[in-house]
């Protein structure tokens, strides 16, 4: 018994440097290849989008046990959008998706069968970054409510490339799912979430549209 408890507290042993090694060499794993992915390198680019597409909950995870849950979704996303920008520059049918939480509590529009219907009424930054995509040449904008609506837009108008704005959450679920549908993607986050009268960087957003924008409409 003496023999056969000591090569289980053994293994036990070899089983936790194992994990501590395993670890150490994914964190510095990751610490490396988002330092490169800061200077513009992508290590293994298609193998990285491969794991992030399909086994991002063990990442996740991983991200959670070392107690930075929102480093593992600025990590993502800035992933996504260096990995697919040439390809989504390229594309020609592009729809921008804002979300509802962005309008004021006083928002007069309404919901219709596409989304929410603006009206231009200057209380939020919707009407803006909608006449920006416009002017870029994106064939449609929608603010959805929920990603069940938004899929189904998605499956109406046929996108080659989608620019999103939302929370941490939303939007590196969103990336991820039309990541494995191979469309384009390009995103940028919210800069106060909380699902009403949240903020986003206009600016930027504008910015990055005219980035995108179509030869025909630059």
């Amino acid at each position: 018994m003496d023999i056969l408890g000591f090569g289980i507290q053994s293994l036990g042993i070899v089983s936790l440097i194992i994990l501590f090694v395993f670890s150490t060499i994914l964190t510095l794993a990751i610490f490396l290849g988002y330092v490169l992915m800061k200077r513009g390198i992508i290590l293994l680019p298609r193998v990285s989008l491969y794991i992030l597409n399909n086994y991002y909950p063990i990442l996740l995870k991983f991200f959670l046990w070392i107690g930075t849950e929102y480093s593992f979704y600025n990590v993502a996303i800035d992933f996504y959008n260096k990995y697919y920008r040439e390809k989504f520059l390229k594309s020609k049918r592009k729809v921008l998706i804002l979300p509802h939480c962005l309008r004021d509590l006083e928002c007069p529009a309404k919901l219709g069968k596409d989304g929410i219907k603006c009206v231009h009424c200057k209380k939020c930054p919707l009407g803006d970054l909608i006449k920006a995509g416009e002017e870029c040449g994106y064939i449609a904008t929608y603010i959805v409510p929920g990603s069940t609506f938004m899929k189904r837009l998605l499956r109406e108008c046929k996108p080659d490339g989608i620019f999103a704005v939302a929370c941490h959450i939303d939007l590196f679920m969103g990336m991820n799912g039309v990541s494995k549908l191979g469309i384009p993607v390009q995103g940028v986050l919210l800069l106060k979430d909380g699902c009403v009268c949240t903020m986003v960087d206009k600016e930027e957003v504008i910015r990055k549209l005219k980035e995108s924008c179509n030869k025909e409409n630059s």
